[in-house]
Parts: structure tokens; C-alpha cells; sequence
């Protein structure tokens, strides 16, 4: 028995659903997320700072 097409597209698992379904990917974009933010905000910090003086 053949499936028709419309009811492959009604049961296609939504992309969102696909990303919440899978630990390890969810871990891999919580850690890439933490490392761009947490790096970005280190290089501005260190970019913005005055320059000291030398005694």
C-alpha cells in the first residue's frame, strides 16, 4: 500500500521538534553559544581598556 504524498508532508517532524529531540545537539549549541558569548564579551572587555601607565 502507497502512501500519498500529502500525508508524508502532514507527518513531517517539524525542524524545531528535530533540534529538542537530539541531547547532543542541543549540548553542542549550548556550549558554541556560551564560547561566542563569553569569548566576544573577554575580547571586548580587553579592546575597551584603558592603557595603563608604567611606574
Amino acid at each position: 500500500m502507497e502512501v500519498s504524498n500529502d500525508s508524508q508532508e502532514s507527518q513531517a517532524v517539524p525542524w524545531g521538534q528535530r533540534v529538542m529531540d537530539s541531547p547532543f545537539l542541543l549540548l553542542g549549541a549550548g556550549m558554541l553559544v556560551m564560547f561566542v558569548f563569553y569569548t566576544g564579551w573577554g575580547m571586548i572587555e580587553i579592546l575597551t581598556l584603558p592603557a595603563s601607565r608604567l611606574p
